[in-house]
């Protein structure tokens, strides 16, 4: 539908413009035609304008609601947050990839999708420090606090070169805003002692961790495969390496709760089976001007793909959790760890 209306309005404009010409510029017509002939400019200038509008907020919604590079999900009172766009520096690295030859709207599509991958990686950094609080307080051993914090500073450096990535595609100087909802959250006890709260750990481990951060490695690595501009290449194929590191640490976690936890966190973990499917990514709409072999050379998945890949690691997560529900369904120890894979997806 976004592409025929996109079709519908470029039709329109034309014919406005195309009109207002031959009936505002003729000396000949009468002041009543040229006034029609400036009318239809001035519509179709109002319409340029605000189609180009509509574009830019299909991209925005587009990807939004994508699940590009997620990784581990900040979520507030039940919800997914992310930091406000903002102008300004402090949140990015130097890299620069090869802009020469892209049109205007090309540049705009590629800025967007870093901007939304760069708020996602900035928003990963307080949820990681959120698991290391609840880790402490629940008495985990020294090496799962310290890859939380190993795994922080992985995600400031991919939100540093996102943002790069963002600014030099779009020409805009964005930064990463606050997270006012932060302040909001606050500081709750936790009932860390409590049988919800071990559900809770066993439930976010694999949801957010071992899931979230399994697909994200291995849309990653695959969209690294298919960059051509060596410098998104080098940055997916660090992201891909690094998300699959941290999926290992959801499932760490997850040993963790069911160790300590015992018959509450294998409730948590059963829950957390229950809704794997309703993660599948959802169908969304082309983006008007851009096809699927462009986004593809600039990393970036189609919706079909990423629904292939987010399939893929529910598949490996699901059988994976099992096993450790009942040992006798242990999957091999080459089939990828359940959404940690130890190969490039193009090659599963």
């Amino acid at each position: 539908m976004a592409l025929e209306l996109a079709v519908i309005l470029g039709c329109a404009i034309a014919v406005s413009f195309i009109l207002g010409i031959v009936f505002a510029l003729p000396r000949t017509h009468s002041k009543k035609t040229r006034r029609l002939g400036a009318g239809l400019l001035i519509a179709g200038g109002v319409l340029s304008a605000g189609g180009m509008a509509w574009l830019v907020w299909s991209v925005v919604d587009f990807f939004s609601n994508t699940n590009f590079s997620k990784g581990r999900v900040l979520r507030l009172r039940g919800r997914a947050r992310v930091a406000r766009r903002a102008l300004g520096a402090g949140w990015a690295d130097d890299a620069v990839p090869e802009v020469s030859g892209l049109t205007t709207w090309q540049r705009t599509v590629l800025g967007e999708a870093w901007m939304t991958s760069a708020r996602m990686e900035h928003a990963s950094v307080p949820a990681f420090a959120k698991l290391s609080l609840r880790l402490s307080a629940m008495g985990a051993p020294s090496a799962l606090l310290e890859d939380c914090h190993l795994a922080a500073l992985d995600e400031v450096r991919h939100a540093r070169r996102c943002f790069a990535l963002a600014r030099a595609f779009s020409g805009v100087d964005w930064t990463a805003g606050p997270i006012p909802e932060l302040e909001q959250e606050g500081v709750k006890p936790m009932a860390t002692g409590s049988e919800e709260a071990w559900a809770r750990l066993a439930r976010g481990s694999l949801l957010d961790g071992c899931l979230a951060e399994g697909v994200a490695s291995l849309v990653a690595a695959e969209g690294a495969r298919r960059a051509a501009d060596p410098v998104v290449r080098e940055t997916l194929s660090v992201i891909a390496e690094d998300e699959a590191r941290h999926a290992e640490l959801g499932w760490e976690v997850l040993d963790f709760a069911l160790e300590r936890g015992a018959g509450s966190a294998e409730a948590g973990l059963r829950r957390a089976l229950s809704e794997l499917d309703a993660r599948s990514t959802p169908s969304l709409p082309p983006i008007p001007g851009v096809d699927e072999d462009f986004l593809a050379r600039h990393g970036l998945l189609s919706q079909a793909e990423l629904g292939h890949w987010t399939r893929e690691c529910i598949q490996r997560t699901r059988a994976r959790a099992l096993a450790l529900l009942e040992p006798g369904l242990a999957p091999r120890a080459d089939d990828g760890g359940g959404g940690a894979p130890l190969k490039s997806p193009a090659t599963v």
